[in-house]
């Protein structure tokens, strides 16, 4: 079995790209990643052609990030803001076939920093379906799929844990709508980790491997080598994708309340990346798309 290709989230850097960060793709070249999570909320298809040209000139491939808004929720109640939902979903969806990428993760399922004030009801629940199907119709037009990503309790009440993610995929029941699992949110919400990765190996599609204090993967709490021995376990052949955050630009880091410097600048970030695929089993093998 191959190593599954490595990724970067340029959400390391700022919500949305300018050609001042095309330069980091030189770097992620040099550390042997296969490419780059990138961002397409705000983005314009002139941006993102930009990003793809300059991604294909160090032989990177792309992924795609994106999230739900208040104002096209898929859980609201009235129709209108539901069908805007799939609109701004299936957008994304453009974008992320603008940069050529196969896969648009996030947290899909609702407003992101969105809070009723209680649990998520059954006819939230119905909602999402409808919407998440549509938009996966959407998507698979574009020859993209949909990775669903539940988030920890404290930025979202919807979706939470890698189980209510399966049956949220399987309820969906499209082809092209998957789960994800990032590793930050499930060290929060899982009693075991490892167990929720065999419990959804029919429907995760996408791994972010982030560390509890969203700093270098490798410094913190996260047992990545169990992770990795997990999803090598369920035979999984998706990208994984190295997620850390910053204060790189100031006011995207107050919002996901970063309030101090988590590393030592983007090399060291960059680098984790080598150390983390290390610990895959078999990691002689060489990575599917990979440089290493």
């Amino acid at each position: 079995m191959t190593i599954p290709r490595l990724g970067f989230s340029f959400l390391y850097f700022a919500p949305r790209l300018s050609e001042v960060h095309h330069r980091w793709f030189g770097r992620l070249a040099h550390h042997g990643y296969a490419g780059a999570e990138i961002p397409v909320v705000g983005a314009t298809e002139p941006e993102l052609a930009g990003i793809r040209g300059a991604l294909a000139k160090e032989g990177l491939a792309a992924t795609a990030v994106g999230f739900a808004t208040k104002d096209a929720n898929p859980l609201h109640a009235d129709p209108a803001v539901r069908r805007a939902a799939v609109e701004h979903l299936g957008q994304l969806a453009e974008k992320a076939a603008v940069l050529g990428a196969e896969v648009l993760a996030g947290p899909m399922h609702s407003a992101y920093g969105h809070f009723s004030e209680d649990p998520p009801t059954a006819d939230e629940w119905a909602r999402c379906i409808e919407v998440l199907r549509a938009a996966g119709e959407r998507a698979a037009r574009c020859g993209v799929k949909l990775a669903i990503e539940p988030l920890n309790r404290f930025e979202c009440y919807f979706l939470n844990t890698a189980a209510a993610c399966d049956a949220l995929v399987r309820a969906i029941e499209h082809p092209a709508v998957c789960g994800v699992m990032d590793t930050h949110h499930s060290h929060i919400e899982e009693g075991d980790v490892a167990a929720a990765i065999t419990a959804s190996a029919r429907t995760l599609g996408h791994v972010q491997l982030s560390e509890n204090h969203r700093g270098t993967p490798g410094t913190g709490q996260v047992d990545f080598a169990r992770v990795l021995k997990a999803l090598w376990g369920i035979d999984y052949r998706g990208w994984l994708v190295v997620e850390a955050f910053s204060r790189q630009d100031a006011a995207f880091g107050s919002a996901l309340r970063i309030w101090r410097e988590l590393d030592r600048g983007p090399e060291e970030v960059l680098a984790a990346g080598k150390r983390l695929l290390a610990l895959w089993p078999g990691a002689r093998a060489k990575p599917d798309g990979g440089r290493l």
